[in-house]
């Protein structure tokens, strides 16, 4: 059985009295162990995709499931406690909180979960150090270069030990040799910790690693494929009459001003 699964998705925004479809009956599968790589034009629907499969947010129509739990069924509470429990988040500017240190970055999301203050520091450290971090774990978002942000970005995600990491542009304020490390953490993931790892990217090197890539156009599947042409897709259901659609809601949701509850679940995955 997938661990994510999107059956007949769609999602609307209302813009003044203009209702934009961003998705338009979306089909998706993404197996456990498995890295996908997300990729399309700007406007394409992919942050509107990633919001729904990181459960931050949920279809008009449709079903998206994560681990057959249906999220449109699903209470807000629940919601708050599946993403705590069941999915990392990496950012591309990183989230971290500036006055905490590397360390107290990465128990934050244990701290929403009632992890007591020893296991912690326990589990903060040994993932900095997993990450290559160790030395750094007093030191404070401003006292570390790019790449050693995103690494304890990438530490912060596995705080509660997730089954789905979702990296959003993971590269994209990084340089070549910083975002090769990166993403060759993340490839690590999926083959030694068999976490499910999604990447969202215009990037074809961050792509590369991934055992599938699936592109979007105009809030479609437009193909599905694995790395040496195997398993090439067909688009998923959905007219693209409304052209234009998809580009303008993914511009105008991405200016939408989060509140204060989930920014702080998206930094804390309370």
């Amino acid at each position: 059985m997938p661990v994510l699964e999107l059956r007949g998705v769609t999602k609307d925004y209302k813009l003044g009295k203009t209702t934009v479809r961003a998705l338009r009956g979306l089909d998706l599968e993404i197996e456990a162990g498995e890295v996908v790589a997300i990729m399309g034009p700007s406007g394409s629907g992919k942050s509107t995709l990633m919001h729904i499969l990181g459960a931050l947010d949920r279809p008009t129509s449709g079903r998206a499931s994560i681990e057959s739990s249906d999220l449109s069924q699903l209470k807000e509470r629940d919601l708050v406690t599946l993403r705590g429990r069941k999915i990392g988040f990496v950012f591309q500017t990183f989230n971290l909180v500036q006055t905490l240190s590397a360390q107290r970055n990465v128990e934050l999301p244990m701290t929403f979960q009632g992890v007591g203050r020893g296991e912690r520091s326990r589990r903060a450290r040994e993932l900095l150090e997993k990450v290559g971090l160790g030395d750094r774990i007093k030191h404070k978002p401003n006292e570390l270069s790019g790449g050693e942000r995103q690494r304890v970005a990438v530490a912060r995600a596995l705080a509660n030990d997730p089954e789905i990491v979702l990296a959003d542009e993971p590269t994209g304020n990084l340089d070549t040799e910083t975002g090769e490390s990166i993403l060759a953490l993340l490839k690590e993931l999926s083959v030694r910790d068999r976490k499910t790892v999604i990447l969202v990217t215009h990037d074809p090197e961050a792509a590369a690693i991934a055992d599938r890539v699936v592109r979007l156009r105009d809030g479609c599947v437009s193909s599905s494929a694995r790395h040496g042409g195997e398993g090439a897709g067909t688009p998923s259901p959905g007219t693209n009459s409304e052209a234009g659609a998809g580009r303008e809601v993914a511009s105008a949701a991405s200016r939408e001003p989060q509140s204060g509850a989930r920014h702080a679940d998206e930094v804390g995955h309370a």
